[in-house]
């Protein structure tokens, strides 16, 4: 690939390549050089567009986290239930995920071996994933929707891990479970309610 000059894409083509090896490699394993050459350009653009390497990874986690505070943003605005507001947070997430295949090796790499620089990350951004499905499972408690008595976090944790399990193995399960790649919604879904389901 051709070395560019400085174009205007050429910050969304260093974050997406570092997006792509950061979540194979990891960060420690990851050079600039790498990101500099699946990105074909200049390894000086990072510095430029991203003040270094370590910038550029929390710009990656800060992109990625605010596609979801715009799906939460949207679906706390829906004038749905908090059931159809579950449904509509799994189903974004799907689609996000199925968009962006990479991401949530990332974010799982994270969640294992944090980076110095995760912590706040995780305390100032990540939290609010977490809150969100909190709210939502208080939401159907107090309405009656779900029967349990179990601490809303508790249950918002297993509703997340449910869904981190499923995205991280679905090729795995995929074959285990003996269903197609375009009805992993649909999987998902059924996995989701069983657990709701189990709690009533």
């Amino acid at each position: 690939m051709k070395k560019d000059k400085y174009t205007a894409d050429s910050a969304e083509r260093i974050r997406q390549a570092a997006t792509q090896l950061f979540s194979r490699y990891g960060y420690d394993s990851v050079s600039v050089k790498q990101i500099a050459d699946l990105a074909g350009t200049n390894a000086a653009l990072i510095s430029y567009y991203f003040s270094g390497k370590q910038n550029l990874y929390l710009n990656v986690l800060n992109t990625q986290m605010e596609v979801f505070r715009n799906i939460i943003d949207t679906i706390r605005t829906q004038n749905v239930s908090p059931m159809q507001k579950l449904k509509s947070y799994v189903e974004a997430l799907t689609k996000f995920q199925a968009d962006n295949p990479n991401q949530i090796y990332l974010m799982y790499r994270e969640l294992l071996s944090p980076q110095p620089m995760f912590e706040n990350f995780v305390k100032s951004k990540l939290y609010i994933l977490h809150t969100f499905m909190t709210e939502l499972v208080a939401e159907l408690i107090k309405l009656g929707e779900l029967k349990t008595k179990i601490e809303p976090t508790h249950v918002a944790f297993t509703l997340e891990g449910i869904i981190l399990f499923f995205f991280l193995m679905h090729k795995d399960i995929r074959e285990l479970g003996k269903y197609k790649k375009d009805e992993e919604q649909t999987y998902l879904d059924t996995a989701v309610n069983s657990y709701l389901a189990s709690l009533k």
